[in-house]
């Protein structure tokens, strides 16, 4: 069991953030649901105060390391997805290296004439027939995303007579050839409307990221257009930056 430093020039309440992140971390990896020792056993562990044990919880809460129930205790919250915004992976391909549990459920699919927004997106002609798929993406049985696109009828044909409920990804590549390459995304952070807050089991008007993204393959050619909504509080999304 760790303890602070108290020779440490770092803050206790920031060593004892950092240490009960590394426990719930921990906790996390075996699959185990954890409640955080009490203030008072906290305190007495570390030889420190309540006030700053509050203070190293409050910054875990703010976080969204932790949730508090009054007269129960500090619970870790349910864990967090982050996707790396530099590469180009499906959500199924996403959540398989993580070894985490996710399930798809089409909830739409129809052959549609594109709207003119769509035609200029997937430069095609106005009215082209493009396929609107709409999928629930849940990890652990839990609704994480909604997720709606589009996709040319002329490069993927009878797209209905395939699982859906798999990585899109791998089935454009196996069976329709495209070997997709690159993509462009849009992020923004907006209120769930009333549809995506029933399916994502959320309140209405809670802040969920949104994501446009185009896909095109290596010979440049758009292949798919999709709108996301991540729920606000399972999703996170990483970037690495550098100095030019």
């Amino acid at each position: 069991m760790q303890i602070i430093d108290k020779t440490s020039p770092m803050p206790y309440y920031q060593q004892l953030a950092d240490l009960l992140r590394h426990e719930i971390s921990e906790r996390e990896s075996q699959g185990e649901l954890y409640q955080l020792p009490s203030e008072n056993e906290l305190a007495e562990r570390h030889g420190i105060s309540r006030a700053t044990v509050r203070h190293a919880l409050d910054v875990l809460e703010r976080d969204g390391w932790i949730y508090r129930e009054k007269g129960k205790g500090s619970f870790a919250a349910v864990r967090r997805v982050e996707h790396e915004l530099t590469q180009l992976v499906s959500t199924t391909e996403d959540m398989r290296q993580r070894g985490w549990s996710l399930t798809t459920k089409l909830v739409s699919l129809e052959q549609i004439p594109s709207a003119p927004y769509v035609a200029h997106i997937l430069e095609l002609p106005e009215g082209a027939p493009v396929y609107e798929m709409c999928r629930l993406r849940l990890v652990d049985g839990e609704p994480l995303s909604l997720q709606t696109a589009y996709l040319p009828v002329e490069l993927c044909p009878k797209l209905e007579e395939n699982d859906l409920t798999n990585s899109l990804y791998r089935l454009l590549e196996t069976r329709y050839g495209l070997r997709l390459w690159t993509g462009k995304e849009i992020l923004r952070a907006r209120c769930a409307t009333p549809y995506e807050a029933q399916l994502l089991q959320i309140q209405e008007n809670m802040p969920v990221m949104y994501m446009e993204r185009v896909t095109y393959a290596a010979d440049g050619v758009a292949v798919e257009y999709l709108e996301a909504v991540w729920r606000g509080d399972r999703y996170d999304f990483k970037v690495t930056l550098s100095r030019p």
